[in-house]
Formats: structure tokens, sequence, C-alpha cells
């Protein structure tokens, strides 16, 4: 593994770890001025997703650092909803996979449920899932084809998912 490159694990390759923040813009600001961290401009995107309360359909607003992975992702918290921040915390970290069903399948096996799926129409799970273990590991799992497109974001383009 080159120097600077995401670290691998057992079932994929670790490249972000993920807060919900209550207040995105003034985590972006104090984080940056507190460890001088920079941030790609906040994505607005359009998501639905099968939780244990069902289908939530929502914007969800974010960042990731700039640098190498593993990358710091502050999200936006949505009250009541599945992205709910609570006051801030580490939500989880990120894992892109080749095979996300299979991996899911895998985490599942291993002990750690399915908490919810990304959805695509009546594709699912569709780009990413996540699953967590009670005491408060959460892992999110993402399909691979979906890392092009955030290198690309990453590097200042537009992201598009």
């Amino acid at each position: 593994m080159a120097e600077g490159s995401a670290r691998e694990t057992t079932i994929g390759e670790l490249f972000v770890t993920g807060m919900v923040v209550p207040d995105l813009e003034k985590a972006i600001e104090e984080t940056t001025q507190t460890l001088g961290v920079a941030f790609t401009p906040v994505q607005e995107s359009p998501l639905r997703m099968r939780t244990g309360k069902g289908v939530e359909v929502f914007d969800l607003r974010f960042v990731y650092s700039l640098g190498r992975p593993p990358y710091l992702e502050l999200i936006e918290g949505i009250p009541g909803g599945y992205y709910d921040s609570n006051g801030g915390y580490i939500r989880h970290v990120g894992l892109w996979v080749d095979d996300l069903t299979a991996a899911s399948a895998q985490l599942a096996r291993s002990g750690m449920p399915l908490e919810a799926s990304g959805m695509n129409g009546e594709v699912e799970p569709y780009a990413f899932v996540f699953h967590s273990l009670p005491w408060g590991l959460r892992v999110e799992l993402v399909d691979r084809v979906q890392q092009p497109t955030f290198e690309a974001w990453l590097g200042g383009g537009e992201l598009q998912i």
C-alpha cells in the first residue's frame, strides 16, 4: 500500500470518518480554524434510503476534507431522521467495497446487522449501506463504482450522485 493511501480492512478500504453536526457552516469554520483543515464546497444531495423506521427522503448537506484519505466528512444533522445530530458525534467509518451486496452480507453474517441502505427506485441496496453494533460502531460500505466520482469531486469537480 502506498504512503498516504487509504487503509485496507478485511472487508474493504477505509476512506472516511463521518461526523454528524448540528450546524454545518459552524463546524466547517471551527474545524478549519482549530485544525487548519480545508473542505470541499458544501454539497447538497437528494437521498432516498430505507432505515429501521421505513423509507426516508431528504436532502443531505455535507462536506469532505481535502487532502489524502482517510477523509473527514461533516454531515448536517436532520432532526428526527436517520442523520439526527443529537448534539454532534462521530457517525461512521466508510469503506470502499468491490461488491456491495456481498460485503454487506459478510458484515451481517459476522454479527453487524444491516441498519440502512441506499435506494434508487426499486434498486436496493444502491450505492451504500450502513451496518452497526449496539455500542455505537457504524460502518458505511460504499460501492467502489462511486469512487471515481468522489475523487473527481475532491479534486475540485462537481459531485454527481
